[in-house]
């Protein structure tokens, strides 16, 4: 039987025994609750029968009134029913009643005598008699006297046999009560026996199975028996054992999986606790105590790590004296990490650490404080790498030198350390024609320049001196006060160590330099702005551009805070189409006829007015907004021929000048079509001229542009020919349709012979090339008779026209004018 059964059986069993138990007292209660009553009432009838006899008495001697007779005689009525009621059980009840009738009797025949008889009685009373009474009175009272102790014989014995009656009765009552407590006390003897045999023997099983599986004892499991609770929950016991024991090995294979990882980690770590004891440490922590010669064979186990660093000395005394603060306040629970790194360098090898210690805290659910972990990671290899990645962020790759942010750093530190000199120098040079350098001798020699030039700086100048480069040929310089020499002294010993020749491989190769410098001065500046100052007097030495070293002054930041300001009006002036085009013909020199123009920009400024182009495009081109502003000029040419055409007028070539930044992003050629379609615009129509300075970049990018350019049918011009480097090569090498003469050289042709011949060759060479010629700036009627001379045809300038507005320009078309006009303008700059 199930336990749960077993025990509602029992309860069910113990409750009804309980409930017939109190049933059972309550109805022995009531019994003896009646005898008790019986008791009391037979007492009552005692005490009824001692009056009675009392009253039998008094009205003997003393004559009542009739009232009290009548009173007398009813109690005796009620003493006989009474009496009557106990006669069926005693009969000496019945004897009582006969006494009382008696004496009731013995009353009335005394009371029935005539007045005369009682009194003469009364006068017959003998003196010697106590009471006094006649003879005849005293016997009657003696025989009422003896049925009187009759009587209360009698009634005594009523009394008596009731009495033991209702003691036999009671002591029925009480061994009821006994039997019914003793048999629900068996029962429940027997209800909780059987439970505790079921319970006890399972139960203690259970009990020494626990013991012992706490005591570790393996291979632990409880006897089952039967198929009660007991039998599941000790089935459940053993199930739970087995799983513990798969668990348990799960848990030691996690374990020592984990101890595996832990101590493969390529970290030294250690347990501590709370007080910051090492409870344990991992093999790594091992190995660097044995490589190291550790005469601890417990490797710190069991030390206080707080003592352990707060004793160090030595180099890493500061850094192990931090690190055990760092790690009280993880374990005073004030942080819940801490790291430091810190070198720990040995005598043959750089090497650095990272300390880290993290708090060990119990679940959420639970309270308190477990300990630390603490681990030293080594991170010498990140540490040269950072060193690496630092020395190549502030030095030069290729010279060694530092960089720019190499030399700001350097400088501030030198500062630091010796303070603002006001004499100092800090000076900024480039190398001219570096780029020449290196299409002559290669870039591989013009490395090896560079190299040796920061060789010879570091050589030829003082141990103070910082140096630098910044860029690809800009060369950075502190040169301090020295004490004994002028500033000009040291830049001119600068200058020396520039124009030196220097033998590269096979080669002796001249350089100059050119460059800018500020003072230090009284007023203490940032590096960063020292290298704007140095960078803006550089900018104004390429300027001048006479071999002097410039020095920066506050009006060169003005004229640069001028050209940003010009750049940021030049891109609002992109965007608000405040540029306009001016076009200046190109005549036939013999006839004067219009057979072209040249498109040239002007800017409406909103508040300046008109502005000429030498006003804006140098800022231009160096704020690289000459080739947004170059294809502006493209489509406005394109739009201006349509028009042109549409109002069919005398179609003539406009020639659109074309910057190096144009060429740049690779796409200048298709820009060129989409213009040409978009206005349906004849390409042989429209000329390009392209300056020496776009073969600055020269390349097969370049070269690829400009052939498909050719191959698109747009006339090709070499403008400002004889100006460059090596016209002759590009001439040579791309297709020009068109060379321009300089100005330079026609304005001069009838001063010196030099110009005059140098014209002549290069119409010679146009004819050889079979390419036009224009002459730019011709401006005097002899100029042009000179021109038409050597056999030029083509030219332009302030004699024929200045550059008109495009309204002006389109009323000469119509007009089919020939130039010059009867009223000519002022001679000008184009």
């Amino acid at each position: 039987m199930k336990l749960v059964r077993l025990s509602v059986v029992s309860i069910t069993a113990c409750v009804i025994g309980l409930v017939a138990l109190v049933l059972v007292g309550l109805h022995s209660m009531g019994e003896m609750q009646e005898k008790q009553a019986e008791i009391k009432a037979l007492m009552d009838l005692h005490h009824r029968i001692g009056e009675f006899s009392v009253a039998s008495d008094a009205l003997l001697v003393n004559h009542a009134d009739p009232a009290r007779l009548e009173s007398y005689r009813a109690e005796a009525t009620s003493l006989k029913h009474t009496l009557a009621e106990l006669a069926e059980v005693h009969p000496d009840a019945r004897r009582a009643i006969h006494h009382i009738d008696f004496l009731v009797g013995t009353l009335a025949t005394v009371y029935s005598q005539p007045t005369r008889l009682r009194e003469e009685s009364d006068t017959q009373r003998q003196a010697d008699s106590p009471l006094l009474l006649p003879l005849r009175s005293q016997v009657i009272m003696n025989q009422v006297a003896g049925y009187g102790i009759e009587l209360d014989t009698a009634l005594r014995e009523v009394t008596s046999q009731r009495q033991t009656m209702i003691a036999r009765d009671a002591n029925w009552i009480a061994s009821g009560f006994a039997t019914a407590a003793g048999l629900f006390g068996a029962l429940c003897v027997v209800a909780f026996g059987l439970m505790y045999r079921r319970i006890h023997g399972p139960l203690r099983s259970l009990y020494h199975a626990t013991r012992r599986v706490e005591a570790g004892e393996p291979d632990v499991r409880v006897p089952v028996s039967g198929s009660d609770e007991f039998a599941d929950l000790s089935r459940t016991f053993n199930r739970m054992l087995d799983r513990q024991d798969g668990m348990l090995e799960t848990l030691s294979g996690a374990l020592a999986t984990r101890r595996a990882l832990i101590d493969a980690l390529p970290a030294h770590i250690a347990l501590l606790d709370g007080d910051g004891k090492i409870l344990d440490v991992n093999d790594q922590w091992r190995h660097f105590g044995t490589n190291n010669d550790s005469r601890d064979t417990t490797f710190g186990v069991g030390s206080n790590y707080l003592s352990v660093c707060r004793a160090a000395n030595g180099d890493c005394a500061e850094e192990a004296l931090e690190a055990a603060e760092g790690l009280k306040a993880v374990l005073a629970g004030h942080q819940a990490s801490f790291a430091l790194e810190y070198p720990c360098h040995s005598p043959d090898q750089p090497r650095w650490f990272r300390m880290m210690a993290s708090r060990l805290m119990p679940g959420q659910e639970a309270q308190g404080f477990l300990g630390a972990v603490v681990m030293h990671v080594d991170i010498t290899e990140r540490k040269l790498a950072e060193r690496e990645l630092k020395r190549l962020a502030y030095r030069d790759p290729l010279t060694g030198l530092a960089n720019r942010l190499g030399f700001m750093e350097a400088f501030s530190r030198h500062i630091a350390q010796h303070g603002w000199n006001p004499a100092a120098l800090i000076v900024l040079l480039d190398i001219r024609e570096m780029r020449n350098l290196n299409d002559a001798y290669g870039y591989d020699t013009g490395d090896h320049l560079l190299i040796e030039l920061a060789r010879r700086l570091e050589n030829g100048l003082g141990k103070d001196i910082l140096i630098g480069r910044i860029s690809g040929d800009q060369f950075i310089l502190f040169l301090p006060d020295d004490g004994s020499s002028h500033p000009r002294e040291r830049l001119d010993h600068l200058d020396d160590l520039f124009h030196t020749p220097l033998q590269v491989k096979d080669f002796i190769i001249e350089i100059a330099a050119r460059g800018g410098y500020t003072l230090l001065g009284d007023n203490e500046r940032g590096a960063e702005i020292l290298l704007h100052e140095v960078e803006i007097a550089l900018h104004e030495t390429r300027l001048r551009d006479n071999g002097e070293f410039y020095r920066y002054n506050r009006e060169m930041d003005r004229l640069a805070q001028r050209r940003i300001d010009l750049t940021r009006d030049l891109r609002q002036a992109l965007e608000d189409d405040q540029f306009e085009l001016h076009y200046q013909p190109k005549v036939n020199l013999a006839t004067g006829e219009v057979i072209g123009c040249e498109a040239l920009i002007r800017w409406n400024h909103p508040q300046r007015g008109m502005q000429m182009p030498g006003q804006f495009i140098g800022v231009a081109e160096q704020s690289q907004l000459i080739g947004p502003i170059g294809d502006w000029v493209l489509l406005q040419a394109c739009r201006h021929l349509r028009e042109w055409q549409e109002a069919g007028l005398d179609l003539v070539q406009v020639s659109v000048n074309v910057s190096v930044d144009q060429f740049r992003l690779g796409d200048f050629t298709e820009k060129v079509r989409e213009a040409l379609e978009t206005h349906d615009i004849d390409p042989s129509s429209l000329t390009l001229e392209i300056t020496e300075s776009v073969f600055s970049e020269e390349s097969v990018q370049l070269r690829q542009q400009i052939n498909d350019l050719h191959a698109l049918g747009v006339r090709l011009s070499m403008d400002d020919f004889g100006t460059g480097y090596s016209s002759l090569l590009y001439l040579q090498q791309y297709p020009f349709d068109e060379i321009k003469i300089d100005m330079g050289f026609v304005r001069k042709i009838l001063d010196e012979p030099l110009n005059r011949n140098i014209v002549s060759m290069i119409l010679g060479i146009s004819q050889v090339l079979g390419a036009d010629t224009v002459a730019e700036g011709v401006e005097t009627p002899a100029v042009r008779d000179a021109l038409l001379e050597l056999g030029c045809r083509i030219g332009q300038g302030y004699y024929y026209s200045m550059p008109l507005e495009v309204e002006d320009f389109r009323w000469l078309l119509e007009k089919q004018s020939r130039l010059p006009l009867e009223l000519r303008p002022s001679p000008g700059v184009s």
